[in-house]
Parts: C-alpha cells; structure tokens; sequence
C-alpha cells in the first residue's frame, strides 16, 4: 500500500510540476487565447477581424483588412513562445491599419508543452498561411512576414518555403529576436540545398536585437548578426539590423520607432512569376532561333530556387528563367563563364510567341 501511495504521489507531481504537452482543438484553444488575455482577444474580435479554426482543428487564424478596399499590403505574423495569435495581432494592428495594410496571425502553438510536436512545424504551417493568402487574392511580392522570438526561428524556413514553392508571397521578411540555429531541420534543408541554391534571392530583410535580451547568442544581438550573414550567403539583401542599445528581448514592440523604422522598409512589390510552361515556351524558341547557342535541343527543364534552367551539354551553356525578378539569363561558354541578364521575360514574349501566366 506504501509503495502504491508513492507511485501516485510521484505521477501527480509529475503532472503539476512539469509541462503537459497541447491536446489541442481549435474552439478550446481560442477559449484559452482568451483566458490568457481577454483585452487582447476582444480587441480582434471589436475590430471585426476574422477568426477561423484551421482545417485540421488544432489551431486558429486571424485575419483583418481595412475595409476601405484592397489592401496595399499584408503582415504575416508568428508569434512567440507560449503565446497567441491575438497578442500578435492587438499589438500589430493599428500600425496596420495606418498603412492600409492586412494582417494575418497564425496561431501556431496548440497550447501546451514545449516539444516540437506542441507547435506547427515550417512545412506544416506554410501550406496553411499561402491558403489563406491564395483565397483572399493577395498577389506575389505584396507579404511582410514577421516572427518574434521562437516565431522569429522559424521565419527563415517558412520564408525559404514561400520561394521555393513558386508562390512568392513574401517580399520582405522581418525576424525579431530569434536567431537563424545551424542545428534546427529545417535550416539545415536550406543549407543542404534541399530548398534550391538561393532560396532567400529577392528576399528584402529587416531583423530586431536588443542588447540587454538574457540569451544573447541565440536570441540576442550576436546570434542576429550571424542570421544576417546566413540569409545573405543564401541570397537574401539585408535592408537593416536593428541593434536597440535599451531592448531586451521583447524590446522591439516596447518603442514605436522601432516598428515605424521597420514598416517604412517594407515596399509592396506585385509581381507576376514567369511561370513553368511560359519559361519551357521560351526556352523551346530560343533553341530554335539560337539553336548555335542552345543545343541539342530539347533538354528537360530543372528547377533550382529561383531558377528553371536548361543546360545545353553540346554548347556548354545554360539557360534560365528568374521567379525572383522574371528576368532570363544565360550562362556559359557563350558568356564567357559571366552570369548574364538577357533582360525581362516579358519583352521575348511576343517574338516567341509564348502566352504571360
């Protein structure tokens, strides 16, 4: 009977002490995000936002635009550890709706625990944001995405999965307080070249450190300077590093200039991408009306983010469409080994004979 009383003291303090990993469904998680923080949660709701289960009911979105119109641009945000959705979205709003802009929030945590199964994962949670952004017609190029801390972490992977999808969404992406870490899976896809060579190019960046945040090397200033550097070898511009002499980790919401500096940076850009069949038409009459430069003809078409490519093995060169700037360009022995802009996908169109996408 004594050791029986002391299994069971032992389990319950294992389930008070340590933390319960989210049994999560949609409506009791909103109940939650609302017990956490009524004010903030009532403030979307106040501000007629719409707030949806996710399809697979573990999780929920916020989404909001002006109701002047279209909006100019969207904010996608991810949240922090332990968070929800709707502090994100009470804390982004009204800077929002200043600039026209929509926002969408993702609650991306179910709720409870701390592992890796107790939040969506990139590859999970970005089919779920392009689906929202698909039906609500948001055009490639016009998306800021936002991640705060652990949020922060994840955006380089969810950014590098917008690329490589085709979708291009994104434009611009903001990480505030959470380093690029060399052992998370999914960075070290990109690094691996599972996500193509450069999946940050045409990516503009903007990122947040406080210098009095507690975990310097993995949320801090210098785990931010190295993010720069990483997002850069992979193709991204870096706009700006925010260095806040006086933030700590939750700094950059704390001072609006902070945020008016950020948003400033953010220049929604429509873009079309050339899509497959248009890029595999120009490349059929290029071979054609330049076969002395693209031979033999016919060689199947790779992708390799953000290039769809031929290679011409009997010429020895190269032949591409850009996503990230709808540009063709050549390379090889034609080129003199030199990368080479032949100019806009879109001024070849008529002589080809191809249709725009």
């Amino acid at each position: 009977m004594m050791r029986f009383a002391c299994r069971l003291l032992s389990a319950l303090v294992t389930i008070l002490c340590c933390p319960v990993a989210a049994l999560a469904d949609s409506t009791s998680l909103l109940s939650q995000a609302n017990a956490a923080n009524p004010t903030r949660y009532q403030f979307a709701v106040n501000n007629n936002a719409e707030i949806r289960n996710t399809s697979d009911n573990k999780a929920f979105t916020i989404w909001w635009q002006p109701s002047t119109g279209t909006p100019a641009g969207v904010l996608v945000t991810l949240h922090g550890h332990g968070s929800y959705a709707s502090d994100e979205f009470y804390l982004w709003q009204p800077y929002l709706q200043a600039k026209g802009y929509a926002i969408l929030a993702l609650q991306w945590w179910f709720g409870g625990g701390e592992t890796v199964a107790d939040y969506y994962q990139p590859h999970e949670m970005y089919p779920i944001i392009a689906s929202l952004l698909k039906e609500k017609g948001v055009q490639p190029g016009t998306v800021l995405l936002h991640g705060y801390s652990r949020g922060s972490a994840n955006s380089y992977a969810v950014t590098a999965l917008d690329t490589s999808s085709g979708n291009r969404y994104i434009n611009m992406t903001l990480s505030n307080a959470g380093g690029a870490a060399a052992d998370f899976p999914p960075n070290q896809q990109i690094a691996a070249g599972a996500l193509g060579v450069s999946p940050f190019s045409g990516i503009q960046w903007v990122m947040y450190c406080g210098e009095l945040d507690p975990d310097p090397t993995i949320n801090g200033c210098p785990a931010m300077t190295a993010a720069k550097s990483w997002v850069t070898q992979y193709g991204a511009t870096v706009k700006l590093l925010i260095d806040d002499p006086n933030g700590g980790h939750g700094g950059f919401m704390l001072s609006s200039s902070n945020v008016t500096t950020a948003l400033n940076q953010f220049v929604p850009s429509p873009r079309t991408p050339t899509d497959t069949s248009t890029a595999d038409c120009l490349f059929n009459w290029a071979e054609k009306a330049f076969a002395q430069y693209f031979a033999p003809a016919g060689s199947a078409s790779q992708n390799s983010t953000p290039y769809r490519y031929r290679y011409y093995a009997g010429t020895g060169n190269y032949l591409a469409s850009n996503a990230a700037d709808n540009h063709i360009w050549a390379l090889g022995t034609a080129t003199g080994g030199q990368l080479l802009d032949l100019g806009p996908a879109a001024g070849f169109l008529g002589s080809a004979g191809c249709s725009a996408p």
